[in-house]
């Protein structure tokens, strides 16, 4: 029997998050019901055009503000009395960790305490050990279906992170992956005993056909850099670093695709470097427009650092897709990124926050055809035995399904 997977997420669709897209059209195509509930409103922003191979249909829950827990707790019938005899030991147990929007997540979890039951869900599956989770945690113990997690990174690098609070919710779960071999090793530190056979570590993965190499040569002399324009992207690095590539090859240009935060500071920074006939910021694109960018550029660069309060890229799928294309990468050792590159063989890796460096390997790149041909080569192979989105899908297919079968069976 294949799965009714629930997929519960903070917003959907999110540009910055096709590595969940990706995810459900692959567990779609491995013939999977799936049912996305949106906890809020997605932004007005560029959709994927890959949306609209997607089936499940996508669900917007009611606000917060608008939900009334006492309505349904004092409901007539047995479910009310049920949910109020479950919240007390609830609310006794996690209460005191004092998680700031606790309230609201034991509202959201006592209303979709119907709405699965309506929806027919036994499992879901939320990304990022974050709120979502949080309310997959309550939901469960209210009665609900089982569930499982996938850690990132904000969601378990950050310095606001309580150990024992996220031990519950890892421990509470059928099992919670995570991106990397980097991330599971972090995970290890700090979750307690109850938590630690839950993790498991399972790549993310992306679709080896549409990312593939060019059949036209790729132009001279561009760097592309693919990210949403926040801290951890070290954007910032790479903008300096395009002085003095620029002062070698007065010719090159560097697209930077994406928006955020720091759009504004990145835009001064150009000003004040003078760069700007040399670096654009294209804004946010689709993923057809990116995939474009990708098969013509010459390299990649992605210097990514660890914010200051502690968030970090783990596995950046952008890196995945640059790798498939076939387009030789730049990065930095945070997380999971040596993964990626396979520890230098396909790829580069530069010191965090180092301009002198990725400065000195993007123009030894731009310069030598035969090293970018030897990286690209070395890329492709490792993309395709680690980062096959088919293989990946498969092996999450069946852990949901051993885990809705053994409920079925219980």
């Amino acid at each position: 029997m294949q799965p009714v997977i629930g997929y519960l997420l903070k917003k959907f669709p999110r540009l910055s998050e096709t590595f969940i897209l990706n995810e459900i059209l692959q567990q779609e195509a491995l013939g999977a019901d799936v049912v996305i509930l949106s906890r809020k409103t997605p932004d007005d922003e560029p959709k994927h055009p890959a949306l609209d191979g997607l089936h499940a249909p996508i669900e917007v829950l009611p606000s917060t503000s608008g939900l009334d827990p006492w309505s349904i707790l004092f409901a007539e019938g047995p479910e009310g009395a049920e949910l109020l005899e479950r919240l007390g030991p609830i609310v006794r147990d996690l209460g005191p960790y004092g998680h700031p929007r606790f309230g609201k997540l034991v509202a959201e979890a006592l209303y979709l305490s119907g709405r699965v039951r309506e929806l027919g869900l036994t499992h879901i599956h939320t990304h990022f050990a974050t709120d979502s989770a949080v309310v997959a945690h309550l939901l469960h113990r209210l009665g609900g279906p089982t569930y499982s997690i996938t850690a990132h990174a904000k969601d378990i690098y950050r310095s606001t992170i309580n150990p024992e609070f996220l031990s519950r919710i890892v421990s509470g779960s059928e099992f919670t992956t995570t991106v990397c071999q980097a991330n599971l090793q972090h995970l290890q530190t700090f979750l307690n005993a109850d938590a630690q056979p839950k993790l498991r570590k399972l790549f993310n993965g992306i679709n080896l056909t549409e990312f593939l190499p060019p059949e036209e040569p790729r132009q001279e002399d561009v760097i592309l850099s693919v990210g949403r324009l926040v801290e951890k992207k070290g954007l910032d690095v790479l903008i300096r670093a395009m002085v003095g590539i620029a002062r070698e090859r007065p010719q090159v240009q560097c697209v930077i695709v994406g928006d955020g935060e720091e759009r504004e500071n990145l835009e001064a920074l150009i000003g004040e470097l003078d760069i700007g006939s040399h670096v654009q910021l294209t804004g946010a694109l689709h993923q057809g427009q990116v995939q474009a960018h990708m098969q013509s550029a010459t390299v990649f660069a992605l210097p990514c650092r660890i914010g200051e309060d502690g968030n970090r890229d783990a596995l950046p799928t952008v890196l995945l897709e640059a790798l498939a294309t076939g387009l030789p990468c730049v990065s930095t050792p945070v997380t999971g990124i040596p993964e990626i590159l396979d520890h230098g063989k396909a790829g580069r890796i530069v010191p965090i926050d180092d301009v002198e460096q990725l400065q000195a390997n993007l123009l030894e790149l731009l310069a030598d055809a035969d090293q970018r041909s030897k990286i690209a080569r070395a890329g492709i192979a490792h993309a395709a035995k680690h980062f096959d989105g088919r293989v990946v899908a498969r092996v999450l297919n069946e852990w949901h399904r051993l885990v809705i079968d053994s409920r079925s069976v219980a």
